[in-house]
């Protein structure tokens, strides 16, 4: 493809294409094409995603956060147009788990990361070396950070785990610095749907959170009323892409993996679940050999090592 070319002669694109590869764990003097045909789900989009690259040097990516059963996924295929993800009404489930799904919407490439976040009632059932795992993974897989945060809720009272998890994305991970969207759902029985958060009392109980904006709606699936919902769906999936594109940053915020970074984000952990796994110095070397006294196996100790050097 000559424009192919044309485009990886952008630093940004050369960046891009060498992050995408580390991910994909290829081998860095494979071609640009072949890795880029690796990384898209649809492969019909390389001309997109080249023309997008070149423009800007990445795509849109947009993390997907809220509590088991909040609607992320409902909401994931919402915003995709179709099914993508795999939706579930079961009470658990596992912390820090992600996955990311590759939409196409005006002309871009978006990736939506649908990630468990802290779930109430979860105390128990997650086991400190597991939650380690998946910490040092999901930091491993998000290093090129997001474009803005799509809070999940459902439209109600504001739950101590709605709390804990504003507190780990969106100020520790991401120090505040990355556009945070609410979007509250199972509002289809509202008229207007957006009838809750027009309530003062409501209104002033979010805005500490500093959300850069609130859509409500509904991303409800199916079911025997889903023709009656289906033009709330539409309206709800209009504005969530209107809110999307106005305020998310023009290309992701980085996530920087430091030991301070992942202290802070451990210690939530702690906080939250319980563990008596708190870690209190700065020392790296300190850090591993208390990871390995607690029965962290090596293969997470090694991955721990490639986050953060």
């Amino acid at each position: 493809m000559a424009y192919i070319t044309h485009a990886l002669a952008a630093a940004k694109a050369i960046d891009f294409v060498r992050s995408i590869a580390g991910e994909l764990s290829m081998e860095s003097e494979t071609s640009a094409e072949s890795i880029l045909r690796a990384y898209l789900e649809n492969r019909n989009n390389i001309d997109m995603l080249m023309k997008q690259i070149e423009r800007k040097g990445s795509v849109n990516r947009i993390l997907v956060i809220g509590q088991t059963g909040a609607g992320k996924s409902s909401l994931v295929n919402l915003l995709a147009g179709k099914k993508v993800a795999k939706v579930s009404d079961g009470a658990k489930g596992c912390t820090f788990q992600f996955e990311t799904y590759q939409v196409d919407y005006n002309g871009e490439i978006f990736e939506l990361i649908d990630t468990v976040g802290l779930n109430e009632g979860s105390g128990g059932t997650v086991k400190p070396k597991e939650a380690m795992k998946m910490l040092i993974k999901f930091i491993k897989g998000n290093k090129r950070g997001f474009s803005c945060i799509l809070f999940v809720m459902p439209k109600g009272r504001i739950t101590d785990s709605f709390e804990k998890n504003h507190m780990l994305f969106c100020q520790t991970l991401l120090h505040g610095q990355t556009p945070s969207i609410l979007f509250l759902g199972h509002c289809e029985s509202d008229d207007p749907m957006d009838k809750w958060i027009k309530n003062e009392e409501n209104k002033t109980a979010l805005q500490i959170y500093n959300f850069s904006d609130i859509v409500c709606g509904t991303a409800q699936e199916g079911g025997r009323f889903a023709q009656l919902i289906e033009p709330l769906r539409n309206e709800t999936r209009a504005h969530l892409w209107e809110s999307i594109i106005e305020h998310m940053l023009e290309t992701p915020r980085p996530i920087e993996p430091t030991l301070h970074l992942l202290k802070q984000m451990w210690n939530s952990f702690c906080d939250f679940f319980g563990f008596n796994w708190k870690f209190l110095t700065d020392q790296f070397a300190t850090f591993l050999e208390y990871l390995k006294s607690m029965g962290v196996d090596q293969e997470t100790i090694e991955q721990i090592n490639i986050v953060l050097h």
